[in-house]
């Protein structure tokens, strides 16, 4: 009789081999050109509005909208070309730099590429007492806009700490007092910020909370649709070949006690990188979340200590 660490309490997993083996990897249509025509009319979106200079929040939410909607894989190189102009620009107009939406827009934007941008925007949203004016509290778009740019705040920058704690005071407070879609906005905000979410996830609920605002464009909107589900099916192929490298090798049919998580590990790698070319590397990352897991499972589920220390000293000779 094995005398083990423990015993496993694991729930089985409801994404079986068969189960995932049986779902649809294939487009009935191919709207490969579909999709070519309607990126073209972005691009040309970005070029219109680049070589415009009579506002630069047009172009900032254009870049805003197509990175939320998950569509900022498909257009890197015109959006690092038209985030350069913009950093490049010393003057911004003044009705655009006393906008907070606007400059906490471009701030965060900027930072999010790699460019130098200092917090010093604030100050001009400050009154004598160095508090936050006051007509800042009731304007959603702006507190939105500063809160999420004060996710990309650096070690030692105070004035972007203090933007997210006013931001986050103000924004709460909104709640239960503004339009549906606003306190949508708000919470899904609150609940986890932009920064720290998952892109696919993310253009999951843009796409939805997108179709529903007056003013959206129909073009970004049919893109992002298209490029979803497109997306989506390839995620599905690769889930289905990690699914059957994990059932040819049997570690979950010959362990009984470890997590049988396939699934898990391949959506966890989504997480890191979701681009449709890096198939490699979602596959890799899959596979190494997968035998962590097991390894882990050996140890803190199975194993007696002398098993352990056996084991342990067989994988350090590994390296030998």
């Amino acid at each position: 009789m094995h005398n083990g660490g423990g015993v496993a309490t694991y729930q089985q997993t409801n994404w079986n081999h068969d189960y995932i083996m049986e779902l649809e990897t294939f487009l009935s249509i191919n709207y490969k050109e579909q999709v070519e025509k309607l990126e073209g009319e972005v691009k040309a979106m970005l070029n219109d509005y680049e070589n415009d200079d009579s506002s630069i929040l047009q172009l900032l939410e254009l870049i805003d909208d197509i990175e939320r909607l998950g569509l900022g894989y498909r257009f890197q190189t015109d959006i690092t070309r038209v985030l350069n102009k913009v950093a490049s620009i010393n003057e911004t107009k003044e009705e655009e730099e006393d906008n907070l939406h606007v400059v906490s827009l471009k701030f965060r934007l900027l930072r999010k590429y790699g460019y130098s941008v200092s917090q010093g925007f604030l100050e001009r949203f400050k009154d004598a007492h160095g508090g936050f004016i006051g007509c800042l509290h009731t304007d959603v778009k702006a507190l939105l806009s500063m809160y999420e740019a004060s996710y990309l705040a650096l070690e030692g920058e105070l004035d972007l700490q203090e933007a997210k704690l006013f931001a986050t005071t103000n924004l709460l407070k909104l709640r239960g007092h503004v339009s549906k879609e606003k306190e949508d906005h708000i919470n899904h905000a609150l609940d986890v910020p932009l920064f720290r979410r998952m892109h696919r996830l993310q253009a999951r609920w843009y796409i939805d909370a997108y179709s529903k605002q007056k003013d959206a464009n129909q073009v970004l909107l049919n893109l992002a649709i298209l490029d979803f589900n497109m997306v989506q099916l390839a995620h599905k192929g690769e889930l289905q070949d990690v699914s059957k490298w994990w059932e040819n090798i049997g570690l979950a049919s010959k362990l009984t006690f470890i997590r049988d998580r396939i699934m898990e590990c391949f959506f966890w790698s989504l997480g890191v990188v979701f681009e449709p070319q890096y198939y490699s590397c979602r596959v890799g990352l899959t596979k190494v979340c997968a035998l962590i897991t097991t390894i882990d499972d050996i140890y803190d589920v199975y194993g007696s200590i002398d098993e352990l220390e056996l084991f342990t000293n067989a994988v350090k000779r590994f390296g030998m």
